[in-house]
């Protein structure tokens, strides 16, 4: 399976290219960072389409204390925006992840919903949701499930900052002695989103 460097590898390779392409140029960039967590993420239209994106993200968390975990997606969703007062999207994403003796991967389904506050145009708020059961788990994995929502604030022009909170939680049946069944990252963070 996958190590972490090797997960940094395709991570950074992906966000690079989509940044450098002027055919497959990042529509937007965010980060957030918690206590014990950072997380990087783009998303981007894809070229000849109007409304399929495509996205991919890395996450480095020491949330539990007997391993650090790295966690990549890659992810298409339908997107529906239309300059209407809000951001809704359904599709897939693929998770790979790395924690101690841990690895594996699984294709999660979901989306994400973000609404501008009526009355408030530079503030909004909304969540996500993401599942992949068993059937579509792979090797040892047998779950994961991450969900999250965040409030955020238009300080200037195509540019948000927002608190928000996420958990993630992996269910991982390893054979011998080895098994997890708890949150890979849960809890509150601070971030930034740049909107192209």
């Amino acid at each position: 399976m996958l190590n972490k460097s090797t997960l940094i590898a395709l991570s950074s390779a992906l966000l690079i290219s989509a940044t450098a392409s002027s055919t497959f140029a990042a529509r937007s960039i965010e980060a957030n960072l918690s206590e014990d967590t950072a997380q990087a993420e783009f998303d981007t239209l894809l070229p000849k389409t109007s409304n399929l994106y495509v996205n991919a993200s890395l996450l480095y968390t020491e949330e539990n204390s007997n391993s650090s975990a790295l966690v990549g997606t890659v992810g298409f969703q339908g997107v529906e925006t239309d300059n209407a007062p809000y951001r809704a999207a359904v599709g897939g994403r693929l998770y790979l992840y790395d924690y101690g003796s841990l690895n594996g991967a699984a294709i999660a389904v979901g989306g994400v919903f973000y609404h501008t506050i009526p009355g408030a145009q530079r503030l909004s708020a909304g969540g996500y949701a993401w599942y992949a059961p068993q059937v579509t788990s792979f090797g040892d994995t047998e779950r994961i499930y991450e969900v999250g929502g965040r409030i955020a604030f238009r300080v200037i022009q195509n540019t948000d900052i927002f608190a928000g909170f996420r958990y993630l939680r992996l269910k991982n049946e390893k054979s011998g002695n080895t098994r997890f069944d708890d949150a890979l990252e849960k809890g509150p963070h601070v971030g930034f989103r740049l909107n192209f």
